[in-house]
């Protein structure tokens, strides 16, 4: 007798319903998927108690014969796919053939379907899996698919159920990034008998994006559009400044369909790069549109997940498109802090000038900004500014973000924050943090055209490493010589550290480097080698910039502001600190009562 036995349908589906329907959203993504694959222009979804209770998905597609009906309700019947080179081309939300004898095994299932052209409807019930009835039904143009009592013979999937409102959220969710995804499309949510969520036919995608991401993102939405032979990419991005504390709000479509993609994120939150508080997530709706042979969508029965071909290409051009529209924040979001002109011998200390010009005077320049971070009294950037007096004005002024309105520089709180009056209210601003951005941008700089000043080490480091951690240390020795930081091989899997920054204390080296190659190891991705680069850059910043707890006068606070003015992104630290914050005079008198 044989050991090995093939197992019963009924039990392999059940098997296959356990990576195809986690939950109750899943099922109404499989079906509405179903919907739009069949050109339906109308989808009316109902739900009770979370979908555990019902799910019912009815649209007016093309509708199916009573033979395909039948046949749609068997494992790996499919009308998308009929070649081997078309399971590589996919253009279709279904191929698999999988979800719906994979629901009708975990559930209590009725199919009512009808094409134009004939004149009665075809109804199918199934109780786990196993057909009860098939009759004529009338029913209009489309297909309607009622799934009650979800696992009910599969208890221990049910206990892994959250409640009710948590697998609503889930299936809210999943409706807003379908309907996202597909502007022709009506779509209508149904919770509980009650219509909790229409989008209209007459929705463009930024009505639809400002329905899903909320009302909050109106004035703070920023297209995305780019377009090469390769691909398309388009959709919204929302101002750092409205973020959430999870990934909800972040949509992705790849070809219309709603994906997943750690890559993508990553190159989003790469594109808002310094911008972000850690543990924020921004807001993003974005569409990629590409070759169907360039994107594998049969990564996992679910189809949420996916591979790009030449996936550094694509998340690359992501981050690109999405830094950019950041690159002039002003111009979009507000207007520039314009300090009032401050005459000093080197105008171009941060940026300007010809690259020659910085070259000239590159150690003296890189010099002076360093002494700035690490003098206590920052007596170096005191003498290198003279300031314009205005007669009857003891404080300097200064514009603020806002048209027309202008900073008085009131003093230092607690030696950390530089306080000053504006006609909106009182606005703060963190000297460690803008300076940290300020000498940022400069490296940046610094490092595009000229490298980073090194010293050598009196005494060299030796680093020992694995040999994972060896070859990829191998592979980077090079761009860390951008840096500054001088690595040789010294046999096996040893290293010698002969220079560092001038800036980096050679006590903290040792840990900068294990963590670069960390985190290289822990996301293999060509991609990573731009956050790591500027990873450097950001904890050189923080080193060397002023620190809290640091007197300043009335001269350096107006040299900080007005270097500050001069960043491309002047109101976030690179590491996504706001490096000031307004509090509205309208605020303060409600403090005060002065309103209620």
């Amino acid at each position: 007798m044989t050991t090995i036995r093939i197992l019963p349908e009924i039990l392999s589906n059940r098997i296959a319903a356990g990576e195809v329907v986690q939950r109750p959203s899943s099922v109404v993504k499989e079906l509405v998927e179903n919907s739009i694959d069949a050109g339906a222009t109308s989808i009316n979804v109902e739900i009770e108690k979370g979908g555990k209770s019902l799910i019912r998905v009815s649209d007016n597609g093309s509708g199916l014969l009573r033979d395909d009906a039948l046949l749609s309700i068997e494992r790996y019947a499919t009308s998308k796919l009929f070649t081997t080179d078309d399971l590589f081309s996919i253009s279709t939300m279904g191929f698999r053939g999988e979800a719906l004898p994979s629901i009708a095994s975990v559930s209590r299932f009725t199919l009512v379907t009808r094409t134009e052209k004939s004149d009665i409807g075809t109804k199918i019930d199934m109780v786990g899996g196993k057909i009860r009835d098939v009759s004529d039904a009338g029913a209009p143009v489309g297909t309607m698919v009622e799934v009650g009592n979800l696992f009910f013979n599969t208890p221990a999937r049910k206990k892994f159920l959250k409640s009710d409102n948590t697998e609503t959220s889930h299936i809210a969710d999943m409706i807003s990034g379908m309907a996202l995804g597909n502007s022709h499309i009506q779509f209508k949510l149904f919770l509980n008998k009650h219509l909790t969520k229409s989008f209209s036919l007459s929705d463009d995608l930024f009505q639809r994006s400002i329905n899903v991401l909320g009302k909050d993102v109106f004035q703070n939405l920023y297209k995305i559009e780019f377009s090469d032979d390769f691909m398309d990419i388009n959709g919204f991005a929302v101002h750092p400044e409205v973020v959430r504390s999870s990934s909800a709000k972040i949509f992705l479509f790849v070809n219309n369909r709603l994906i997943y993609d750690r890559g993508l994120i990553s190159a989003i939150f790469q594109g808002y790069k310094g911008r972000l508080m850690k543990g924020k997530f921004p807001l993003v709706v974005l569409f990629i549109k590409i070759a169907f042979d360039q994107v594998d969508v049969n990564v996992h029965p679910s189809k949420r997940e996916i591979k790009f071909f030449d996936h550094q290409r694509v998340y690359q051009t992501v981050a690109r498109e999405i830094g950019k529209i950041f690159l002039k924040p002003q111009e979009n979001f507000s207007e520039p802090l314009k300090v009032k002109a401050v005459k000093t011998r080197h105008q171009d200390l941060y940026q300007g000038g010809t690259k020659e010009n910085i070259k000239d005077s590159s150690h003296k320049v890189e010099q002076q900004v360093f002494e700035w971070g690490m003098d206590s009294n920052l007596v170096h950037a005191q003498k290198q500014q003279s300031v314009e007096q205005k007669s009857g004005s003891f404080f300097p002024s200064v514009s603020s973000f806002l048209e027309s309105d202008t900073l008085k520089i009131l003093g230092q709180v607690m030696g950390t924050y530089i306080l000053a009056e504006s006609q909106a209210g009182l606005m703060m601003i963190d000297q460690h943090a803008a300076h940290e951005r300020i000498v940022y941008e400069f490296l940046k700089k610094r490092y595009r055209s000229l490298g980073v000043i090194s010293q050598n080490l009196i005494v060299p480091e030796i680093l020992e490493l694995n040999f994972k951690e060896s070859d990829i240390l191998v592979d980077i020795l090079r761009d860390l010589s951008g840096f500054g930081i001088i690595i040789e091989p010294f046999g096996q899997n040893t290293f010698v550290i002969k220079s560092i920054p001038s800036i980096i204390d050679e006590k903290e080296i040792k840990p900068i480097i294990i963590e670069i190659i960390d985190g290289i190891l822990k996301d293999k991705n060509d991609f990573l080698k731009e956050k790591w680069l500027d990873e450097c850059l950001i904890l050189m910043s923080c080193h060397s910039a002023v620190r809290a707890n640091k007197p300043m006068n009335i001269k350096e606070m107006e040299k900080l502001l007005e270097d500050l003015e001069k960043c491309d992104n002047p109101r976030h630290c690179p590491h996504g600190r706001p490096t000031m914050v307004t509090i509205q005079k309208a605020e303060m008198e409600k403090l005060f009562k002065r309103v209620v």
